[in-house]
């Protein structure tokens, strides 16, 4: 399996995220209901820190964002990156007031007016940006519910927004996940902005990917990510076998939760949605990898390989007299 971290991580490593993952990924197995969830949670469990090789693989791009946290935050980004960040958070307080609670759905209307009374106050070039995201900013509660910790919208969207424009750094990070998924991988997960980077890098395989899982994505967001994906027009990915997507109602980073509509396979094919219903905003990797529409998901991906590779080869065209019975 390869797995390809969110946002937020430029203060991390591929060690500490692998070590996040797993733990929560053997839940998440466990409460699937798999048949042989307890075989597969041990195989994972068995694989963390062993010296053979390891079931899994963190595609680890945080560091590629260290340059421009190191030189002050957002000052060095182009007036490009800022726009996208902008209309970013502009989606998602958008997204807040529609599906939150009663609280976030408040603040986020708070916000957005805010924003837009702002605006119309600026006048001159460059009065669109920095706007929504500096209101979101300053709204703490409502920021650390949607990204964790308070005050971390710039950050966390500044990211998706590069990615976005910045051609070259798109390149290095999709490489990192090329390089990760081998001939026997079964079952690619991306998180967050990772779901985009798995999806496109999905569509630069030249071998078959049994299954692709997409967690909290921004995907589908259609004003800002969904226009700029690699290729245009955004499709299912032509050697991906299955792909299951999972987000919360109330990640409002996965602006729009249900990818079917929106990335249609030539045979027919749908994305598996599940849209759950939580208690609390969660953006965070934990609460989805402890889901068991997840567990499942990986359950029956890695269920298959093992049968797969378990099964002697058989010449079809054997008679029945040469062998078996194969009559029903």
């Amino acid at each position: 399996m390869v797995f390809v971290h969110g946002i937020g991580q430029q203060g991390s490593d591929r060690d500490e995220q692998e070590r996040l993952w797993f733990p929560s990924l053997v839940k998440g197995v466990l409460f699937s209901g798999h048949r042989h969830a307890d075989r597969i949670a041990a195989d994972l469990t068995a694989s963390c820190g062993a010296a053979r090789e390891p079931l899994c693989g963190m595609a680890f791009y945080g560091d590629r964002f260290l340059p421009l946290d190191v030189q002050g935050g957002d000052t060095a980004v182009s007036a490009e990156v800022d726009a996208i960040a902008d209309e970013l958070a502009r989606a998602v307080l958008e997204t807040a007031a529609t599906r939150g609670n009663e609280r976030s759905a408040a603040e986020a209307l708070q916000a957005l007016t805010q924003a837009d009374t702002q605006l119309d106050e600026v006048q001159g070039p460059g009065a669109i940006t920095r706007n929504a995201i500096a209101v979101l900013d300053d709204h703490h509660w409502l920021a650390s519910r949607i990204f964790g910790l308070a005050q971390r919208a710039r950050p966390d969207l500044t990211q998706v927004a590069r990615y976005l424009a910045d051609a070259d750094l798109r390149a290095r990070i999709l490489q990192l996940a090329a390089d990760l998924i081998k001939d026997d991988t079964v079952l690619v997960i991306g998180h967050s902005l990772g779901s985009v980077v798995a999806w496109e890098a999905g569509h630069q395989l030249s071998r078959p990917l049994p299954m692709l899982i997409t967690l909290g994505s921004p995907l589908g967001l259609g004003s800002v990510v969904y226009p700029r994906l690699h290729p245009q027009p955004p499709s299912w990915p032509p050697n991906v076998d299955r792909w299951v997507n999972v987000a919360h109602r109330d990640d409002f980073i996965a602006v729009e939760p249900r990818l079917a509509p929106l990335f249609q396979s030539t045979d027919g094919r749908l994305v598996e949605d599940h849209e759950l219903v939580s208690k609390h905003e969660h953006h965070g990797i934990a609460g989805y990898l402890e889901r068991p529409e997840t567990g499942l998901a990986v359950a029956e991906a890695l269920a298959r390989a093992t049968d797969a590779a378990k099964q002697p080869d058989v010449d079809l065209d054997v008679g029945a007299a040469d062998g078996p019975d194969r009559s029903p």
